[in-house]
Order: structure tokens, then C-alpha cells, then sequence
């Protein structure tokens, strides 16, 4: 490693984020009524300047991929132990921000940023980077004191917009997903290295071991990439949003519940979103519906546990008779869906739509009203 920090400062100008929050916070602010509002946007006011900590952890998991030898000899074997290391490319990176550096290692190294050795320790510390990761792995506690609860509304504004955008970019392949994987993660790391200005992590030393994770090259940021890689020794696990995933399903699942017994004593729309279920799956849609009805509950139901999201939608979805009229059509050949994409034509060629939302449109438009009225018609005598 080079002899000398790279103590470079980094100015960031406002993003899209920033405006958003700020614009959102102005909004709360304006009075609607003067005595009530003033009031309210006092105390509102106040408590955006609170401080505000935001617990998180994440924990470094080892990938399993063991040698047929270990498999065979599991019993006898001690437990693996593996190590995180240091990294000459996350050292740079992590001491590249002076502020942040003087922000936080002094309470690591127990040196104030003007002693002599500061820059000598941290570059020590940082070289001699070794934790032990054993076979259930290890966390870091991640939580972060904001001394105002306004900054960490607009960090995870940020935050959440930069997953975003990774789930969008990252469909398409291992190559696009790693491409996207790379912007998340050069994107985190600024983010973070902002945060000294508004704050202190609760447990520097796991904080900073979590931030050099996160450039740390044996270490997966998706568990989608851990065998597209010989280097990858190690994922991380994002604790907030495996408990976020998980209440999330459970309300999917619980909505499914609701739902599943609504359709129950409304036949009409159990056909619509059964139908759709079917067309969903890739399945005889006209063969489907000539099933018993014990059955088709049973489907559904079945469908409505293993995809309450998919099932949720069905179940919402304000077009779903409409949609369902179609796929019926398509089902008894009166339209025709290609086999090489989702286009809906008639059976002349004439293109309806080049998928299931335009051909809704398609069937919406008052211009189709007499066809519209003919395909419906021809259902009522199939």
C-alpha cells in the first residue's frame, strides 16, 4: 500500500433526493389552518431536530460450497473457520475522505487527527484488517446516531433510492446484474461517507468493518453472484431487509387469506381471477375451467399461499374481468397470442394489442364497441 493517504475532501451538491425531502418537509410545514398548523408545525419542526438512531445490522455469511472430502468427513472435521481480510483497493477507499477518517478513527486508534501517527495507525489498523467468520457467520452492528432525525430521512430517501434502481438495472443476465451491482455498491459508499457529517455510528470499529465489506472483493453483496466468482468466500446479509421482506409476506400472505375467502362468495370474480391465474401459469385456460369447482378452489387456494403477492394483484386488479374475457377468447381461438412474444391478434392477423394491457386498451376503446359486443357474444354460445 502506498506510504500516503489520499486525503481528499469530496463536495456534494444536492441530489434529486434532497430536493424530494426538503420539498416534502415544506409541504408538512405549510399551514393550513393558522392556529392548529402553527402548532403543529412547531412540534413537527421540533421533532425533525431530535436526534433519531437508526438500528440496522448486517451479518457476513460464509458460502457454503465445501469439498467433497469435507462433505463425507463433515462429523469428524472441526467447524470451518474462515478470516476477513484486508485489501489494498478498500484501504484506498476508506481513507480517501479525510473528514470521515479524522471523524471516526480516533476512537479506534485512541490518537487525535493532528498527533504525529495518526495517519500511521489508521493506514496499521486498516492493513491488519482480520476477523474470524465461523460456519453461522458474523454481525456487525451498523446502527448510526443521527443528531437530527431530518438527515436521516434524507439519507434513506437516498438509500432506498439507490436499491431501487439496482433491482430495475439488474434484470437481464449475470452480466447486467453485476454491471448494476457495481453502480449500488460505488453508490453506497458515498452515500455513506457523508454520514460523519450528521452523526456517529454506535459501534465504529463494526461500522467501518461493514463499510470495508462492502468494498471487499470475497465478499458477495447478492447471494444471485456467490458462484459466478472463485473469489467469493463470503455474501452479506442485510438483517433490515430480510425483517422487512419477512413482514412483508406475512401481510401478503395475510391479504391472500381475506382475499382467497372474498372469492369464495363471489363466484363471479373466483372465475375472472382463476382464469387469470391459469393464463398465468401457462396453462389450457379452456381445459382449466372445465374443472370441478372443488378443485379449482383447491388451485387457488394453493396458489393464493405459495404467490400471495401474484395472487394479491389477480385479486385487485380492476381490469381482471376484462382480462379474463380475453384469455377466454384466446383460449377458444377467437384471438390469437404468439408463441415468440405476448402480441394478441383476431384470427385474420389484425394486431390487437402487443400484450394483454394493450389489448385491454384495445378492447376500452368506444371506436371497438360493436366488435367488443360480437367476442362477447360468441363466448355466450361457447
Amino acid at each position: 500500500m502506498d506510504n500516503k493517504f489520499n486525503f481528499s475532501g469530496a463536495t456534494n451538491k444536492p441530489s434529486d433526493a434532497d430536493s424530494a425531502v426538503k420539498a416534502n418537509v415544506e409541504n408538512l410545514q405549510s399551514p393550513v389552518k393558522e392556529e392548529e398548523q402553527d402548532k403543529s408545525s412547531s412540534s413537527f419542526n421540533e421533532e425533525l431536530n431530535e436526534e433519531y438512531v437508526y438500528k440496522r445490522s448486517v451479518t457476513i455469511v460464509p458460502v457454503t460450497n465445501y469439498s467433497l472430502y469435507r462433505r463425507v468427513n463433515s462429523k469428524s472435521l472441526p467447524n470451518r473457520r474462515d478470516s476477513i481480510g484486508s485489501s489494498v483497493a478498500s484501504s484506498r477507499i476508506l481513507s480517501s475522505n479525510k473528514n470521515e477518517v479524522e471523524a471516526y478513527f480516533p476512537a479506534i486508534i485512541g490518537l487525535s487527527p493532528n498527533h504525529p501517527d495518526f495517519v500511521f495507525r489508521v493506514k496499521a489498523w486498516l492493513n491488519n484488517i482480520s476477523v474470524v467468520v465461523n460456519e453461522i457467520g458474523v454481525t456487525f452492528d451498523t446502527s448510526f446516531r443521527f443528531r437530527r432525525k431530518r438527515d436521516f430521512f434524507a439519507f434513506k430517501t437516498k438509500y432506498d433510492a439507490i436499491e431501487e434502481s439496482y433491482e430495475r438495472n439488474k434484470i437481464g443476465g449475470l452480466d447486467k446484474l453485476q454491471k448494476a451491482l457495481e453502480i449500488k455498491i460505488n453508490d453506497l459508499n458515498l452515500l455513506e461517507s457523508t454520514l460523519w457529517q450528521y452523526g456517529t455510528p454506535i459501534n465504529v470499529t463494526d461500522y467501518l468493518l461493514y463499510r470495508h465489506c462492502l468494498l471487499y472483493t470475497h465478499v458477495a453483496k447478492d447471494s444471485a453472484i456467490i458462484n459466478s466468482s472463485s473469489e467469493v468466500r463470503f455474501y452479506i446479509k442485510d438483517d433490515n431487509k430480510e425483517i422487512e421482506l419477512q413482514n412483508k409476506l406475512r401481510l401478503s400472505t395475510n391479504n391472500a387469506k381475506v382475499n382467497f375467502v372474498k372469492l369464495l362468495n363471489d363466484a363471479k370474480q373466483f372465475k375472472n381471477v382463476y382464469i387469470l391465474m391459469a393464463a398465468q401459469q401457462g396453462r389450457n385456460v379452456a381445459i382449466a375451467i372445465k374443472k370441478d369447482i372443488t378443485t379449482q378452489q383447491n388451485e387457488l387456494d394453493h396458489y393464493s399461499q405459495n404467490e400471495p403477492d401474484k395472487f394479491n394483484k389477480l385479486c385487485n386488479d380492476k381490469d381482471a374481468e376484462l382480462k379474463a374475457t380475453i384469455e377466454l377468447l384466446i383460449a377458444h381461438g377467437e384471438l390469437i397470442r404468439s408463441v415468440y412474444n405476448q402480441n394478441i391478434t383476431k384470427s385474420d392477423g389484425t394486431l390487437i394489442g402487443a400484450n394483454i394491457k394493450e389489448a385491454v386498451a384495445w378492447f376500452k376503446d368506444p371506436a371497438n364497441t360493436g366488435a367488443v359486443t360480437a367476442y362477447i357474444n360468441k363466448l355466450t354460445y361457447i
